[in-house]
């Protein structure tokens, strides 16, 4: 294959593959603006979970504590 086939094959590809390269554009496009929003949504969640296990910490603490006032009151709940 000499130059002038390849750049004829190039011209051909380049021809064939733009209406590709649109479409994919337009779907990056989408996918950036769509980014925006799931990058939100996973720091919300993120402060949500911190939040939650703040709290099962200061529940179990809860617990500990009243499973000693219940064994000593001799208590069954």
């Amino acid at each position: 294959m000499d130059e002038e086939e390849l750049k004829a094959l190039d011209k051909l590809f380049d021809k064939k593959l733009t209406p590709i390269k649109e479409d994919l554009n337009e779907i990056k496009e989408t996918v950036d603006v769509n980014n925006a929003s799931l990058i939100n949504l996973e720091n919300t969640i993120g402060v949500y979970s911190d939040a939650l296990d703040v709290e099962r910490k200061r529940i179990d603490k809860h617990d500990g504590r009243l499973e000693v006032i219940e064994e000593n009151l001799d208590l069954n709940p």
